[in-house]
């Protein structure tokens, strides 16, 4: 490790802060190994063990045997060499070994700096050992709170879990619980205090005699005034920025912003990191900065990129006037309101108003035993199905995020007369009774504004009713984070008004439009959506009830499944054998490819295990003729499957000629006219743009996915441009196979749809297991020149220019769909992002009888995903209704160790708005692995802290194509904790590390609860 590695007090519990150190378990200069546990911790609860992901040598300063150390202080380090002691306390601080990259770091501080943003000081302690009580941050969002009430007043006894002020969040008003015992004391803040998170409120004293009766201090307060301050408070020290921290100097001066605390910042970015100037200079002029892009280090968003946002607006802002009297101040609801809406300025808006006949669905609720809301979301969301684009929404400076989840905000009046916008969550999955059950508890707890963060964040669409104040019409504003909003007005004699506020940099006027139409067609007609309605099939005099273009997973899938239930469907296929580019170009002859690279790298372990076998050699014409006798086989048999269930396989190349009817021109060229269709024509390897590029491909200098399989040979030295999951997998293979291999990618990681962590892991496995295995990230490729066995690759980084010199080049900058071909035009199929076709969740296109799966549509470019899709598109077209998840979805990536996951990360829970914990366990501690000596990697679950469902597993294992197919199931029915903790699986097996994952995330939240209670 170039620096020293923080051991850091861990947060064990969600409810801690702080915890004794019991006992060191190693001491200075011992080595220590990945797993090892270091120390003992007693929290409020417990006596835990802290353990190490990290190998080093244990080095002081160590804090004292029973001193208390608050989370994410620094304990003791691991260094490089047995040397005892840093050199410096301050070399490396909690600050320092944040996850947070240096770069990013440095930017933080540097732009801080030069705001010149004084940090609120915090108030004297009233006597020596006081504890303080601060405002807490209740949401990932939350940089300030207001203190409502003190439900304890001075001198009171506290005990562990006790209530002793309610606080008001932007959205919710909420409980402040203690987890010490003592005596409350001030100096106290008085109630309408607006109260930074981590300021001291109150503080907890031992003894009645100790208690400070003072009068009670105040900040900036909710009734107005600048902060006061206790006279000779001292204000906290900033911490020093690390001596090897690059300096960032910024490219102009920060603009001015108060520095009294009278602004409030912007709430952190969703899924992003912004420097606190940013946020405060975002927070004074009403802004939002999710989906801003930030120009710093690793995206970090700064001032300047706040500047930038506002100046397209700043012709339209409302100038700030004189207005005459004692105004009163805002609350804190009103000021997020106001905030939001100045932010909405910043957005180009257009309105479309339709009227729609509300009385059959008002029917259909009733008998369904819904309320109308929960039925109107339902309808909203089925059209959302149909027009995907409204769902979408606007990221700075250039991008449009899609395929979201239907999260809908529905706005409902608070008791005190307030308004908030609660969400109904991945309402395109739910049926009406369920929505139903979880509407009404989240509507009784935003009319008492008692609704935790992850009931009110992150909308996607939102839908406004005012119909029952009697309002005629009338438009919502567009908030950052949507593309759209619904006004519902009152029912009058044409119906009930409906206007759409649309973001006109995501949605056009057709869009709209259709939107509005598809919607009223629901509405009016509730009766297609709320039960099967029979098949979606077209009648007609057509040669074939449904065409399937492409025959690869889901292709043949999609065909099967409606051939088995009677339909008759043509398949076309543009080669003798069906199977597509997973049989014969991808993850069929790949595989068989890592089996032999496999027993080569088994080797390795064997003389661990007193087995001597001497050096593998590796017959390169055995191995391709086995490769070809796998996929050969393979495909005749999966085309006499075909032909068996009546499916008409024809070869050939399908092209639209209207929303009914193709053209095939090739050995079973002809006129087809089809009821349906479904498109699953894949996509082809991506080249990118590179000077040399094409003419090396000519060449046969260059080879991408697909066309690596004609080799005679392995090369002696690779080059692969590109480190995702084809890149990857084939640079350990050839390494495996003897060559010398340089892989380079233009993104700060490899496989960057694997979880962070992992990623890190792997680099570190990599660079131990693979010697001849380098990989240059955060790079650009400039040009290729030379010939085969000759090669020179130039790339970039920074300002410095460097040459691979290879035999042969791999260009895996992964695929992209081409449907050129397709003339989709002529069918009226619209195209979405990087020229996929654009589909529903169930895989509908913008033609109602057209399908489209796979490769072709965009997304995980998976088999089994093109599968599950095939088989979802059937399911439809059959009159049932089904949908792909892809947070269900999964992959593994065949390096050694293998990468694999299945559902989602902590980062994307959090982005969807769930409240998810995640426990892990190292690799180097299981049994199994040690007697195998695969002991590289870890193990994550993440699961809903509440109702303890997981939602994401990760692997970085060898296996983990194997022990991953347990945590599909776990993920795809929904399992919570209990069950996989309570489950017995065989030992010694790796699949215990399941049920021991599921039983230690399940005593840490246990203990929080008890904490709570």
């Amino acid at each position: 490790m170039a620096e020293p590695y923080v051991i850091k007090m861990p947060q064990l519990s969600d409810t801690m802060t702080e915890g004794v150190l019991v006992s060191w378990e190693k001491q200075p200069g011992d080595r220590v190994e990945r797993g090892d546990v270091v120390a003992t911790i007693e929290t409020d609860k417990a006596i835990m063990d802290v353990e190490v992901f990290r190998s080093g040598f244990l080095a002081g300063p160590l804090a004292a045997v029973d001193s208390v150390v608050p989370v994410g202080e620094a304990i003791g380090y691991l260094t490089d060499t047995p040397q005892g002691s840093v050199d410096s306390p301050g070399m490396v601080t909690a600050d320092s070994a944040k996850s947070t990259d240096s770069r990013a770091r440095a930017a933080v501080e540097a732009e801080a700096e030069s705001a010149s943003v004084p940090a609120p000081a915090a108030s004297a302690a009233p006597a020596e050992n006081a504890y303080p009580i601060k405002m807490p941050q209740l949401s990932d969002t939350m940089t300030e709170g207001v203190l409502v009430s003190w439900e304890k007043q001075l001198g009171d006894r506290v005990e562990r879990g006790d209530i002793v002020a309610t606080v008001e969040t932007d959205k919710a008003i909420m409980d402040v619980e203690v987890f010490r015992s003592g005596f409350l004391s001030g100096p106290m803040l008085s109630v309408d205090s607006v109260v930074p998170v981590g300021e001291a409120m109150a503080w907890l004293v031992d003894s009645a005699d100790k208690v400070q009766r003072e009068a009670k201090r105040a900040l900036a307060s909710a009734t107005g005034g600048a902060a006061n301050r206790s006279v000779g408070t001292p204000a906290p020290t900033p911490a020093p920025t690390p001596a090897t921290a690059p300096v960032v100097t910024p490219a102009e001066p920060a603009p001015a912003v108060p520095s009294d605390g009278s602004i409030r910042p912007a709430p952190r970015p969703r899924g992003a990191k912004a420097t606190p100037y940013a946020r405060l200079l975002a927070g004074s002029r009403g802004l939002s900065l999710d989906g801003l892009r930030g120009s710093g280090p690793d995206g970090v968003i700064v001032a300047a990129d706040v500047s930038a946002q506002t100046a397209a607006a700043s012709n339209v802002a409302a100038a700030a006037v004189a207005v005459p009297g004692d105004g009163r101040p805002m609350t804190a609801i009103e000021k997020s309101i106001s905030q939001a809406m100045t932010a909405s300025l910043t957005i180009p808006v257009f309105h479309v108003t339709m009227h729609i006949r509300p009385e059959a669905l008002q029917r259909a609720a009733k008998a369904e035993g819904v309320s109308f809301t929960v039925a109107l979301a339902k309808a909203v969301s089925e059209a959302l199905l149909r027009q995907p684009r409204i769902n979408a929404a606007y990221q700075h400076p250039d991008r449009i995020v899609e395929g979201r989840p239907h999260d809908i905000g529905i706005a409902a009046t608070t008791e005190d007369g307030s308004l908030v916008v609660p969400v109904l969550r991945d309402l395109a999955n739910k049926d009406l009774k369920t929505l139903q059950e979880e509407w009404t508890p989240l509507l009784e707890r935003a009319r008492k504004r008692r609704l935790s963060p992850a009931d009110y964040q992150h909308p996607t669409f939102t839908i406004s009713n005012m119909g029952m104040y009697g309002v005629s019409q009338f438009d919502a504003i567009v908030t950052p984070g949507t593309a759209a909003i619904l006004a519902v007005a009152a029912t009058g004699p044409d119906g009930m008004p409906v206007t759409i506020s649309a973001d006109h940099r995501v949605v056009n006027g057709a869009d709209a439009a259709a939107f509005l139409k598809d919607l009223k067609a629901l509405v009016e007609a509730p009766q297609s959506w709320l039960g099967a309605s029979g098949p979606a099939i077209p009648e007609g005099n057509y040669d074939v009830q449904v065409l399937v273009i492409g025959a690869g997973p889901g292709g043949e899938d999609c065909a099967r499944e409606l051939a088995e239930n009677g339909i008759r469907v043509a398949m076309v296929n543009h080669a003798p054998l069906p199977g597509g580019e997973c049989l014969w170009r991808g993850c069929i002859p790949s595989k068989a490819w890592r089996a032999a690279a496999d027993r080569i790298r088994d080797r390795v372990h064997d003389a661990a295990m007193g087995i001597q076998l001497g050096e593998p050699h590796l017959d390169w014409q055995q191995l391709e003729q086995h490769r070809r006798s796998i996929v050969q086989t393979r495909g005749e048999m999966a085309l006499k499957t075909d032909q068996g269930m009546k499916i008409q396989v024809l070869e050939g190349h399908a092209r639209f000629t209207g929303p009914h009817s193709v053209d095939i021109e090739g050995r079973d060229a002809r006129t087809l006219t089809f009821a349906a269709c479904v498109i699953a024509a894949g996509a082809p390897a991506f080249v990118p743009p590179i000077p040399g590029a094409k003419e090396a491909l000519a060449a046969g200098a260059a080879v991408t996915s697909d066309t690596v399989w004609d080799l005679t040979a392995p090369p002696k030295r690779l080059c692969i441009i590109g480190a995702g999951a084809i890149g990857m997998e084939m640079a350990q293979m050839f390494h495996d196979f003897g060559a010398e291999v340089t892989v380079l990618e233009a993104l700060p990681r490899p496989v960057a749809e694997m979880e962070a962590e992992l990623a890190e892991q792997l680099m570190r496995a990599l660079a131990k297991n693979s010697p001849r295995l380098q990989v240059f990230t955060d790079v650009q490729v400039k040009d290729i020149s030379g010939e085969a066995g000759n090669l020179q690759i130039r790339y970039g980084k920074g300002q410095e220019t460097q040459v691979v010199a290879a035999d042969l080049l791999l260009i895996a900058t992964g695929k992209r769909p081409d449907t050129s071909g397709l003339a989709l035009e002529r069918a009226g199929v619209r195209l979405g992002e990087r020229g996929a076709i654009a589909v529903d969740t169930r895989g509908q296109t913008s033609v109602p009888h057209i399908y489209a799966v796979g490769d072709v549509v965009g997304g995980y470019m998976l088999a089994h995903t093109a599968a599950q899709q095939g088989r979802v598109a059937a399911a439809n077209l059959l009159g049932h209704r089904a949908t792909y998840e892809a947070r269900k979805d999964c992959g593994v990536t065949f390096t050694r160790p293998q990468v694999a996951f299945v559902g989602l990360t902590t980062e994307q829970a959090k982005a969807a708005g769930l409240d998810v914990v995640e426990v892990k366990v190292p690799m180097s501690i299981d049994a199994k692995a040690m007697m195998t000596g695969e002991t590289d990697g870890l193990i994550k679950m993440v699961a809903e802290r509440q109702s303890h469902r997981i939602v994401g597993v990760h692997f970085l294992t060898d296996h983990a194509d194997t022990l991953v197919g347990e945590a599909v199931m776990m993920v795809s029915a929904e399992l919570t904790l209990e069950q996989v903790a309570t489950a017995i699986h065989p030992h010694p097996t790796q699949t215990e590390l399941f049920g021991e994952m599921a039983r230690r995330l399940l005593s840490r939240l246990r203990r929080s609860a008890r904490a709570k209670a």
